[in-house]
């Protein structure tokens, strides 16, 4: 896929990063590290992302520090539409998209899923819509409370051999 194709569906670089932003920081910007808001900026990183300095605790970091998309050999735009994509898309048809290795964007995918799987859960409140219910068919697999084992399909045989039959005993 040409550079031109592919930049029909990212988004824009910078409105990526005010997204990350609003959802990281909100209205302040606090230091990832101690929590004090006394930072300013200092430039940009390498992937354009917005630089602090935190003058409680003297260190440098950036709208990336400590995130899922930090570290990475992606830009912040491919990243969000691998986020966006993931549970619609095949792994192989994004990375054929974004013109990528296959292996790079599954281990992303990947670090998305163990993130993803580390978030508490929460309770639902009001109104609650969801579209698919599984419903079980049977109850193979399933144990017994009582500890006796679950009726078979075919009876036992009588012991004494049928008459009915041509067998000879």
């Amino acid at each position: 896929m040409d550079e031109e194709s592919a930049q029909v569906f990212l988004p824009p670089r910078e409105r990526c990063f005010e997204r990350l932003r609003l959802a990281r920081f909100g209205e302040t910007v606090t230091c990832v590290h101690c929590g004090d808001d006394a930072v300013v900026k200092r430039g940009t990183t390498g992937k354009d992302a917005q630089q602090y300095w935190c003058k409680h605790c003297e260190t440098y970091f950036s709208d990336l520090t400590k995130t899922i998309f930090w570290q990475h050999r992606f830009g912040l735009e491919e990243m969000f539409y691998i986020v966006k994509e993931m549970r619609s898309e095949p792994t192989a048809q994004i990375a054929r998209d974004l013109d990528r290795d296959y292996e790079s964007v599954l281990n992303f995918v990947h670090k998305i899923q163990d993130v993803s799987g580390d978030i508490d859960e929460f309770d639902l409140y009001d109104v609650c819509e969801a579209d698919e219910v599984y419903v079980t068919a049977g109850e193979k697999g399933l144990e017994n409370q009582d500890g006796n084992p679950r009726k078979r399909g075919l009876k036992k045989r009588d012991a004494e051999p049928s008459h009915q039959t041509n067998r000879q005993c």
